[in-house]
């Protein structure tokens, strides 16, 4: 992600490529049991989208042990353009959030406390400290919720769930669940029906269009929850990176304070 640095040459691109990326490295957050509160949209068919939605939280281990998971510690890498970059991420109910990213002697770090967004950067002896700006803070800040569109979605009538249909993923049929808020297509959702797992993940633009589409493999039981440990984004028909996990601990003990902005 971080091409060759040379000293400060290279402190205001770094600064300003983490933000563009970090739509993409955050997605991971979609697949770490985000959980949110949706409603569901179409009542002929809730009672099929109810079903799919209660089979998606048993691979959760049940709504108990949904509600039970407070923080992740999440570590691995991602490649891009042929390079691999070394990433962190802490997450905490009900929104807090910290990503570094390391590649050689530079690294960059993006945080949120629930009120305020920072961004620290450091290539060699530079370091740089400032609060993110209006529009990047309020990307971060939702990508710091730690719930997401598919558990106990009854509980916010402002967003809807409905069934698009069943497509054919590879060699499986799956279902489609469309989420929209405020009545506008936000994202879909492709879950196997015999595991319940999300195996696709795509962005809606507000026009309709598919935006940035996101494949979940390769995942594995930790501690009763199924966690994706490959992670492919991609735009149309070009790879935009693939993510690698390397270890995930499950409410690891976070303080609160580890998210605040550092003093330097």
């Amino acid at each position: 992600m971080f091409g060759c640095f040379v000293g400060l040459a290279c402190l205001n691109w770094v600064a300003s490529f983490i933000l563009v990326q970090m739509r993409l490295l955050f997605i991971l957050s979609y697949v770490f049991i985000s959980f949110s509160f949706e409603a569901i949209a179409n009542a002929s068919d809730s009672f099929v989208v109810q079903r799919i939605l209660e089979r998606y939280t048993e691979t959760l281990g049940g709504p108990r042990s949904a509600a039970a998971l407070s923080s992740l510690s999440i570590e691995g890498s991602q490649v891009q353009d042929g390079t691999s970059y070394q990433f962190s991420m802490r997450k905490k109910r009900p929104n807090l959030i910290r990503y570094s990213l390391t590649v050689g002697e530079a690294s960059i770090s993006c945080g949120f406390n629930g009120r305020q967004g920072w961004q620290h950067t450091k290539v060699e002896e530079a370091v740089t400290l400032e609060d993110l700006s209006t529009d990047q803070l309020s990307a971060l800040r939702g990508e710091a919720d730690f719930d997401s569109p598919l558990i106990r979605h009854l509980e916010k009538s402002w967003n809807q769930i409905s069934l698009v249909g069943r497509e054919q993923l590879g060699d499986t049929y799956v279902n489609v669940l469309e989420v929209k808020k405020f009545l506008r297509p936000f994202v879909r959702y492709y879950l196997n029906p015999s595991s319940g797992l999300i195996l696709k993940r795509v962005q809606i633009h507000p026009d309709g269009t598919s935006g940035l589409e996101t494949q979940y493999r390769d995942y594995r039981e930790i501690d009763g929850y199924q966690f994706a440990f490959k992670v492919e984004n991609r735009i149309g028909d070009q790879l935009v990176s693939l993510v690698k996990i390397e270890t995930i601990e499950v409410n690891p003990g976070l303080l609160s304070f580890y998210f605040e902005k550092p003093n330097n």
